[in-house]
């Protein structure tokens, strides 16, 4: 997989990766509670986005707390 290298400090990186995946959550959350509406598409959508930063956000943790091991 490659990398982009846009954040430079990794611990920031994992940290706003989780951010993300926080505000992610909450905005589906608003949604789901203020314009609940027929299950459709949008949910499967905002379900996908969900999971897939979730994966992401455990990756880059993952990948970080393995580096500051190595480096320690």
């Amino acid at each position: 997989m490659s990398t982009t290298n846009a954040v430079k400090d990794p611990k920031n990186g994992v940290i706003s990766c989780w951010v993300c995946t926080g505000v992610m959550i909450l905005v589906d959350i608003l949604r789901i509670t203020m314009l609940y509406q027929k299950k459709g598409i949008i949910d499967l959508i905002f379900l996908a986005l969900i999971v897939i930063w979730i994966a992401i956000s455990v990756y880059e943790t993952v990948k970080y707390v393995k580096d500051k091991k190595k480096n320690a």
